[in-house]
């Protein structure tokens, strides 16, 4: 099978790949972009219901894609499905869906970049752009004696509709944006809902007096760790208050260590909470025929047995780029890019990286805000290699 050869690909139709797309075709190339999903968009329509964005309509609109007003305050995640589905026709690039990466190799001789898919499929380019995101695979513990739990184990990403989970004991793990939301909309169905949390996590009030907190998000930024962290505690203990009665002190660090992990941003928890409907214990031990044994709390000195017929697990994702780049020191020891500003690769020539950044102020924004430097940096180096056209069956799309 001979292969397909293009200037540039970007591999992930999300809205890191489809932003970048955008730009590349503003900058003169016509990209081809591999999703591995059925349609575009669906990186997004298939998240759980009632799913809406934290950051707002004013800070997530993508190059290009920008929210109708009918979308609300706070876009849902269809809303965000149809702006993906529409842009590869706005921007004029296209799609190939159905196209599930296992592989990204450099071709030394021909100084160009091999991209194969599971399928068999291959491509050739001299400048790729990865954009699969930090929110590629699941990540689901090994917990001691899984394999005897008779009940089920569901990735938060998975989860679907709190209904599907009516009369069940359901355990939480996790306590970041997602599970604290797939928590609360558990309560109205489930026969019990517990939270298992690791450590306290930071509570942030999704809006201040209607603005969201990722405008507060740009400014603070700017702003030295202590003293950033100095305004978020204060603004959680003002608007979120003290609970350590139901089971969450107060952090023991503050926003600026949590790294890539973004506060917490779900408020109708806290009233869950300190009604008692969301109990509250500490990380999961071991698992058994009919639930766990956990630590009673996050400070781990007692523990308890739940019973449980559901985990849902909202325990992150991981990158996947160890499996998928295959070049030496492209990325480092905890799977994250090795990159410059414009996201080029510090070691690997021709190799772009997009939508690895989430800070305070929203991932989308930061995309938006990414996606025309990228496009440029892959535009300046494609000029600057001169390449000759390529030769025999392979034809390159200018």
């Amino acid at each position: 099978m001979a292969d397909n050869a293009h200037r540039v690909l970007v591999v992930g139709g999300g809205p890191a790949g489809l932003s970048c797309a955008y730009e590349l075709v503003r900058a003169g190339l016509r990209p081809l972009v591999l999703e591995r999903t059925q349609a575009v968009g669906d990186v997004w329509r298939n998240h759980y219901d009632g799913l809406r964005l934290n950051t707002g309509r004013w800070f997530s609109g993508l190059p290009g894609g920008r929210f109708p007003w009918a979308a609300g305050r706070w876009p849902s995640r269809d809303d965000l499905a149809r702006v993906l589905a529409s842009l590869p026709a706005r921007g004029g690039f296209e799609v190939l869906t159905g196209c599930d990466v296992e592989s990204v190799g450099y071709l030394q001789a021909q100084s160009m970049w091999q991209v194969r898919c599971r399928d068999g499929r291959e491509w050739r380019a001299p400048a790729l752009v990865v954009a699969t995101g930090t929110s590629c695979v699941p990540s689901i513990p090994q917990w001691p004696g899984a394999q005897r739990f008779a009940g089920q184990i569901v990735h938060a990403a998975h989860f679907g509709n709190a209904r599907a989970y009516a009369g069940k004991h359901v355990v939480v793990v996790g306590s970041g944006n997602s599970s604290c939301e797939i928590a609360s909309r558990l309560v109205p169905h489930a026969a019990s809902v517990t939270l298992s949390v690791r450590r306290a996590p930071h509570f942030l009030p999704k809006s201040l007096f209607g603005v969201p907190l990722a405008a507060l998000g740009t400014l603070i930024r700017r702003l030295p760790p202590r003293a950033s962290d100095a305004v978020l505690s204060w603004l959680s203990r003002r608007w979120v208050g003290d609970l350590s009665a139901y089971g969450l002190p107060p952090p023991a660090q503050g926003v600026s260590g949590l790294g890539s992990v973004t506060p917490t941003l779900f408020m109708p928890v806290i009233d869950d909470l300190k009604q008692r409907r969301i109990k509250v214990v500490g990380p999961l031990l071991e698992l058994n025929e009919q639930g766990a044994l956990a630590h009673t709390g996050i400070d781990r000195t007692e523990r308890c047995t739940l019973r449980m017929d559901v985990i849902v697990a909202g325990t992150g994702y991981t990158t996947g780029l160890e499996a998928l780049i295959q070049y030496p020191e492209a990325l480092t020891a905890d799977g994250k890019p090795t990159v410059d500003d414009d996201g080029q690769s510090s070691v690997a020539r021709g190799l772009f990286f997009i939508g690895y950044r989430n800070p305070l102020s929203g991932q989308l924004r930061e995309i938006g805000l990414q996606a025309p430097g990228v496009a440029r940096a892959v535009k300046d180096y494609l000029d600057a290699t001169q390449l000759a056209p390529c030769t025999g069956s392979a034809k390159v799309s200018l």
